[in-house]
C-alpha cells in the first residue's frame, strides 16, 4: 500500500507539472513563453495522455474516495478539468489574456475539453443509482401442525377452562349445567379450533418483493387453515440473513373462523378472531426452506410452544 501511495504522489506531481508547463506555454506567460512550439505540442499531447490516465484511475478508485490520497487526487483532477474549460472557452471567445492563444492551440483545447466533458458525463452516469425493479417471487407455503394439545391445555390458567376442556374431551359434549359456563369463556371453542389444526396441513401462496440488494423483502399471502372454509390474508416482511437463512414476520388481521358442531348445541359456530403476528426463521434444505412455528403468545416452561413445522418452497 505504501508503494502505491508513492506512485500516486509521483503521478500527481508529474500531472500538475505538465499542466503548468502546457498552459504557461500556450498562454505565453513569463518564462514559459520561451518554450518552442514543437515542445508545446508535445506537452499538450502529454497532458491529454495524463488526463486520459487520470480518468481511468478516477474511475478505478471511486470506491476508495474516503482515502486522503484519493481525495487529493480527485481535487487535482477537478482543478485541471476546470482550468481546461476556462482556458478553452476564453481562447474561443478571445477574452482578456486568453486572446493571445493561437488558433491551433484553441482547437486542441476545444478537443481536450470535449474529451473531458465526455469523461465527466460517463462518470456522472456511473454514479447514478441503478434502476431497480422490485420483482415479486412466487412461493408456496405449508404448515404441518403437530399434536400440541397437551401443551396447549397446560397453558390454561383458569380452573374452569381446564374443567370445561376435560369434560368436552372425555364426553365430546357438555352437560347442560356446564354448557352456559363453558360457552361464555369460550374454552371449548378454542380447544376445538386447536384440535381442528392438529395433524392437518395449512397451505398458502405468497408473493415476496425484494429490495435493499435482495436483503429485505415484503409480501402478501393467501392462506387456508386446516378445515377452514375461508382463506385468510397475511402481510409479510422479512430479512435474508444469508443464502441459507431468512426470517419472515407474518401479520394477520381479524379473520372469520367457522368451526364444526360446537358442543351439544349442534349449531355451526362462526366467530371473528383477533389478528396477531408470528415470526418464523427458515433454513435452507436442498431447494426448500424449513422452519418451526411457535405459538406467538402461549408459553410452557419459559418457551413458546411448538405448533407446526413450516415449509417454504419456490413455485
Amino acid at each position: 500500500m505504501e508503494a502505491l501511495n508513492i506512485y500516486h504522489s509521483i503521478f500527481i506531481a508529474i500531472f500538475v507539472g505538465t499542466t503548468i508547463l502546457t498552459f504557461g506555454s500556450v498562454l505565453n506567460i513569463g518564462i514559459f513563453s520561451k518554450i518552442d512550439d514543437k515542445y508545446t505540442k508535445t506537452l499538450f499531447v502529454s497532458l491529454l495522455v495524463a488526463i486520459a490516465g487520470a480518468v481511468f484511475i478516477f474511475l478505478a478508485t471511486m470506491p476508495d474516495i474516503m482515502n486522503n490520497l484519493y481525495v487529493l487526487y480527485h481535487l487535482v483532477f477537478i482543478s485541471i478539468f476546470l482550468a481546461t474549460a476556462v482556458v478553452a472557452l476564453g481562447a474561443m471567445l478571445k477574452v482578456g489574456i486568453f486572446a493571445k492563444v493561437d488558433n491551433k492551440y484553441t482547437n486542441l483545447l476545444a478537443g481536450a475539453l470535449l474529451v473531458e466533458l465526455v469523461g465527466a458525463v460517463v462518470q456522472s452516469y456511473m454514479t447514478l443509482p441503478a434502476i431497480s425493479y422490485n420483482q415479486a417471487e412466487e412461493w408456496g407455503f405449508e404448515l404441518q401442525y403437530v399434536n400440541y394439545l397437551d401443551d396447549w391445555k397446560k397453558t390454561l390458567d383458569s380452573v374452569i377452562d381446564r374443567q370445561c376442556v376435560d369434560e368436552y374431551v372425555t364426553t365430546r359434549q357438555l352437560a347442560m349445567e356446564e354448557a352456559d359456563k363453558c360457552f361464555n369463556n369460550m374454552a371449548v371453542g378454542n380447544y376445538i379450533a386447536q384440535a381442528d389444526a392438529v395433524g392437518g396441513t395449512g397451505r398458502g401462496l405468497m408473493f415476496l418483493s425484494y429490495n435493499d440488494k435482495n436483503l429485505r423483502f415484503n409480501g402478501i399471502m393467501s392462506y387456508k387453515f386446516p378445515k377452514d372454509v375461508v382463506e385468510s390474508a397475511f402481510s409479510m416482511s422479512g430479512k435474508k440473513h444469508n443464502s441459507k437463512e431468512r426470517t419472515l414476520l407474518f401479520s394477520q388481521k381479524k379473520r372469520l373462523y367457522c368451526s364444526p358442531q360446537y358442543g351439544s348445541s349442534g349449531l355451526n359456530n362462526c366467530k371473528e378472531r383477533n389478528g396477531y403476528e408470528f415470526e418464523i426463521t427458515f433454513y435452507k434444505e436442498k431447494m426448500d426452506f424449513i422452519g418451526v412455528l411457535r405459538h406467538p403468545k402461549l408459553k410452557l416452561n419459559g418457551e413458546n410452544i411448538i405448533i407446526a413445522n413450516a415449509i417454504l418452497y419456490p413455485r
